[in-house]
């Protein structure tokens, strides 16, 4: 089920959130309403930022089915785990720093601007939001679980993917607003740098899965025509 694979890669990969995310979840407004007011605020925080990943998995979920009246569903998984890989090495090696469009730039300072104005504020509504507009930051973990999501080529299975991913963020997220010392800022360091192996596992993993190799789960074999779900085997 596209919610539980989802879940599954949100969770594995949420150490990396506490690397790149943990000093936005330590500015977040706390307020002096005691511990349940807390609590409610960054279960909503999270909340606003599932939201923005649900919505995505269904616009990339209905770009991905586009594709795939062109290309089988298998085919789009190798494009997509190639892509990846591909991206990978040329960072790992040439060490490219890809120029950024300056009206991204410029939609990324009004995004980071309307972050920091929420942050000055302690109401429930606005951290909701604050979660909302976090989900839409440039990261390459969400990237990630997005181009996986494209996979399914189906509106439904990319929102579900998405919002599993979301879900699965969430305890080490939530955690972690309740004991930041546990992670210091070195270890976050060191955590952010798992990005790239996780990135290399599922370019590779996407590229298996479309060679149709007869492995229950990871790359299901298929009758001609017929198109894998992303994540589970063909029934």
């Amino acid at each position: 089920m596209e919610i539980l694979a989802g879940f599954a890669f949100g969770f594995v990969g949420s150490l990396h959130c506490i690397g790149m995310c943990g000093p936005i979840v330590l500015t977040l407004p706390a307020g002096n309403h005691g511990m349940l007011r807390y609590t409610l605020g960054r279960l909503l925080y999270n909340l606003g930022r599932v939201l923005t990943y649900t919505v995505m998995g269904a616009v990339i979920g209905l770009i991905g089915a586009g594709l795939s009246l062109c290309l089988l569903q298998q085919d789009l998984s190798i494009i997509a785990g190639a892509s990846i890989v591909v991206v990978f090495f040329v960072g790992q090696i040439a060490r490219l720093s890809l120029p950024f469009p300056r009206s991204l730039g410029s939609m990324l300072l009004k995004l980071q601007g309307a972050i920091a104005s929420l942050l000055r504020e302690s109401a429930l509504p606005s951290l909701f939001f604050l979660g909302i507009l976090n989900g839409l930051l440039p990261c390459g973990f969400v990237y990630l679980a997005i181009t996986a999501a494209a996979v399914t080529a189906d509106v439904v299975q990319g929102m579900l993917f998405m919002a599993g991913f979301g879900l699965g963020t969430v305890p080490a997220m939530v955690g972690f607003s309740f004991f930041p010392r546990l992670v210091s800022p070195g270890l976050r360091s060191r955590i952010s740098r798992i990005l790239p192996a996780f990135t290399l596992f599922v370019g590779t993993l996407l590229i298996v899965r479309g060679l149709n190799l007869g492995i229950p789960f990871i790359s299901p074999k298929l009758a001609p025509g017929s198109t894998p779900q992303m994540m589970r085997g063909h029934d």
